[in-house]
């Protein structure tokens, strides 16, 4: 794909059927209180300027600014060559959870994990313990503030939490409420 003559290109009305597939295998273990929206993108494909590629081939004009891409865009040219000359700079990693992100049409035939198969493996490991889905969130302090809900539900009415001295979880209102840390906090 071409930055400068790239243009929308549907291929199949999404979601297509492995857009369908990869969702079906990320909501097998991700929290059911997780929205994501219905398209998935193809990290394997091509991605530029406005322009990014959904597993089932589909091109199209990325309306979401996919949370990865906000800051830099899709592939300009000089960003990618900074990026290849910091070594420490992940190509793969990304952050967000309202969208799903594969590598090609079938999530089992995958050659890069993605958050999805986190999911899985996490289940593996804590399946011993009843668990069976799994909550990613982008930063600690929207962690903290599922918790809070999570509290919340069970025990409704209860009206105060704990936390210790010197305690920080973040600057949402919700974490902010647990913080015993500096004052500016």
């Amino acid at each position: 794909m071409d930055r400068d003559t790239a243009r929308p290109h549907i291929k199949v009305p999404p979601p297509g059927p492995n857009a369908r597939k990869w969702a079906s295998f990320h909501q097998k273990h991700a929290s059911h209180s997780t929205y994501f929206y219905d398209f998935v993108w193809d990290r394997s494909k091509p991605a530029v300027g406005p322009f990014c590629t959904d597993v089932d081939g589909n091109v199209m004009l990325d309306f979401v600014s996919h949370v990865a891409s906000s800051p830099l865009g899709y592939n300009h040219p000089e960003l990618v060559e900074v990026s290849r000359r910091l070594s420490e700079i992940d190509p793969d990693r990304y952050a967000g959870t309202d969208f799903v992100g594969g590598y090609g049409p079938d999530p089992e035939d995958c050659p890069v994990p993605t958050p999805s198969h986190l999911h899985y493996k996490l289940m593996e490991i804590t399946s011993q313990f009843g668990f069976d889905t799994a909550f990613l969130s982008n930063s600690g302090a929207e962690a903290v503030e599922n918790a809070i809900k999570i509290c919340y539900q069970y025990r409704k009415n209860f009206g105060y939490g704990i936390c210790f001295t010197g305690a920080f979880h973040g600057r949402t209102l919700g974490a902010l409420s647990l913080n015993r840390s500096k004052r500016a906090h």
